[in-house]
């Protein structure tokens, strides 16, 4: 072959084999940006895009494998218009590496500007797991609705009229307990006198409703009703208005009167005398369990004739009572006792006058407040003798003759109650004479319920 023929085809081989060095001398520029990175946002360098592009296009980079350790920048990445240094100094500077491709001496990790990283961050901030985006949302509602409301003192609203004659009636009496008109419960160890009961007061102060009979034998030596019996059927009323101050009806009901043989009285029952009154606990002892009250009762002749309720006008009888719980420590029960006295004196000479004490003593088993065996002593005196009847004897607690009357007469009395609950309790006592004349008094029977707020 002649050797120009060589020549030729070495030229065309060369050319083939390096299309692009014979194009353009010197480096290749890349187009269409940096290599992009999984872990980095894309990069758009800025260039001259004046230039034509190369005849056989943009060299691509691809790469499967990790990024290649970081060279020194070939200069498509334009500078950083700031720069912050201290995340450069702590993390060094960003850099975006080949996402894909085989990978050249170009295509090594190269600088990004740190305004594209921080940009980047802001559009992928990270919320942390559990993090309650509702309960923000709730929790800026609310401060800004409390920012709106005022933040002075508010304006107190207008009470009630009821609530305030209430409170200038507590102010006068003392405090109430707990609640209007429900009894002091701070002693519930206590039990009521359960004999003389219209006149030997509970010193609490006491919101209840308590029926009573009471049924008295009459000797029958006795020269007006010659045996025969007098009973009494009604009850008590109690209302606490504090833990102090209450009111007290001790005797509504009726007397019936029933005569023995060839008595000059007949048989009759009708309505009972009123007997009612305030009364104020002014010792409280809440440490050493006593209590000490005094009242005021009105005895109002307002019943039946025919069973002798009607005797004079009124009579007024100022009462003191105190009770005591002691050896409270003791493992079979405590003891409690209550000792109430007064004196009756009529407004006219029509109503006998008398003095009277009761004792009560009672044994709360086990410190249960459930059983309470009791022992009591009623002691009446009396002072001056009414000009109504002419009759020689008087009836104590349930009927005043105006009568001859005598000296006193001492009773005993033995019973118990039962406090089935502290609102319902039941009682029962049998009293005999001890000392002094009998008049109409050979023996009673005293049964009663208490029914307590």
């Amino acid at each position: 072959m002649p050797r120009g023929s060589w020549v030729v085809l070495t030229l065309l081989a060369t050319g083939v084999a390096r299309p692009a060095v014979a194009q353009q001398p010197g480096p290749l520029e890349p187009t269409g940006g940096p290599p992009v990175s999984l872990e980095s946002t894309p990069v758009t360098p800025n260039r001259d895009t004046s230039r034509p592009p190369p005849i056989l296009g943009a060299p691509v980079m691809v790469s499967d494998r990790a990024p290649q350790p970081s060279v020194a920048p070939i200069g498509f990445v334009d500078a950083p218009a700031e720069r912050k240094p201290q995340r450069g100094a702590s993390f060094g500077a960003p850099t975006a590496a080949a996402s894909f491709g085989t990978p050249t001496p170009n295509s090594t990790a190269t600088p990004v500007p740190t305004t594209v990283v921080d940009s980047a961050l802001a559009r992928t901030a990270y919320t942390p797991p559990g993090a309650d985006t509702v309960n923000e949302f709730l929790t800026k509602r609310s401060e800004l609705r409390d920012e709106k409301e005022p933040t002075g003192p508010k304006t107190p609203k207008a009470e009630s009229a009821s609530r305030k004659f209430g409170d200038g009636f507590e102010k006068i009496f003392g405090a109430r307990n707990g609640e209007w008109f429900r009894s002091d419960h701070m002693f519930d160890g206590f039990i009521s006198p359960l004999s003389n009961p219209f006149l030997a007061e509970d010193p609490r102060s006491l919101t209840e409703v308590r029926p009573i009979f009471i049924y008295q034998k009459v000797p029958n030596d006795q020269r007006d009703f010659r045996g025969g019996n007098v009973s009494f059927f009604g009850a008590q009323a109690r209302v606490a208005i504090t833990d102090r101050w209450s009111i007290v009806f001790n005797k509504i009901g009726g007397v019936s009167v029933n005569t023995g043989s060839g008595s000059p009285f007949s048989d009759d029952t009708g309505f009972a005398e009123l007997w009612l009154g305030p009364k104020y606990t002014f010792y409280r002892g809440e440490d050493n369990g006593a209590l000490v009250a005094a009242g005021l009762q009105f005895q109002l002749p307002v019943g039946s004739k025919a069973t002798f309720q009607d005797t004079g006008t009124l009579s007024l009888v100022p009462y003191v009572t105190y009770g005591q719980n002691f050896l409270r420590d003791f493992r079979l029960g405590s003891f409690n006792s209550i000792i109430a006295s007064g004196y009756s004196f009529s407004t006219d000479n029509q109503r006998s006058d008398y003095y009277w004490l009761s004792a009560h003593l009672d044994f709360d088993a086990g410190n249960l407040h459930r059983f309470y065996p009791l022992a009591e002593l009623n002691w009446f005196l009396y002072t001056s003798s009414g000009k109504a009847m002419t009759i020689g004897s008087e009836g104590r607690d349930l009927i005043n003759f105006g009568g001859q009357a005598k000296n006193g007469l001492l009773t005993g009395t033995l019973g118990g109650r039962v406090k089935i609950t502290e609102s319902a309790q039941f009682g029962a006592g049998f009293e005999v004479p001890l000392a002094g004349p009998k008049d109409l008094f050979r023996y009673r029977f005293t049964l009663d319920f208490i029914l307590r707020y």
